[in-house]
């Protein structure tokens, strides 16, 4: 043969070589099932993810405002001993109306500037239950922590024990 010279399978129209080709396999649209008994696991896999991740979020958050909310009542106390009740108590307050659960909640008020235009520091201390915050019960805590710090108004009145 010349290169001039066309080949046989050149003159074939689009049809006539689709044409030759083999039926589909018996098997066709297996993949489909194979990719839907794969895929919608994973998904679902994916979305309890998305939603353990979204309540860490909020409880974190809810930790904070918790933390703000001690610290606030703290420096607001006329004692030091006043402030470790006042935080404790806008703690248990502040968690339970978010509906958070720590068992143990630890509170730690740091009232050694505890004058007027001094501050107060609380730390907050949670472990909760990851069955509570998911729902789905499954095992284990999380335990999560916050600080935050309030000034003491300088035209507060404080006891005399509170360096007034």
């Amino acid at each position: 043969m010349t290169a001039s010279t066309p080949t046989v399978h050149s003159r074939q129209c689009p049809a006539q070589r689709r044409a030759r080709r083999s039926p589909l396999p018996v098997d066709a649209g297996s993949v489909t099932t194979e990719m839907a008994m794969l895929v919608l696991p994973l998904a679902a896999l994916m979305a309890m993810f998305a939603i353990f991740c979204t309540q860490v979020a909020g409880a974190r958050m809810d930790l904070n405002s918790t933390a703000s909310a001690a610290s606030r009542a703290a420096s607001m106390a006329r004692s030091p001993q006043d402030a470790q009740v006042a935080a404790t108590q806008a703690a248990q307050a502040n968690l339970a109306s978010h509906h958070r659960t720590c068992d143990p909640l630890q509170v730690t008020v740091d009232t050694s500037h505890f004058v007027r235009g001094g501050q107060v520091a609380v730390t907050i201390t949670c472990t909760m239950s990851t069955a509570g915050l998911t729902g789905l019960g499954l095992p284990g805590s999380l335990t999560g922590s916050a600080t935050t710090h309030a000034v003491i108004d300088t035209y507060r009145g404080l006891d005399a024990g509170g360096g007034s």
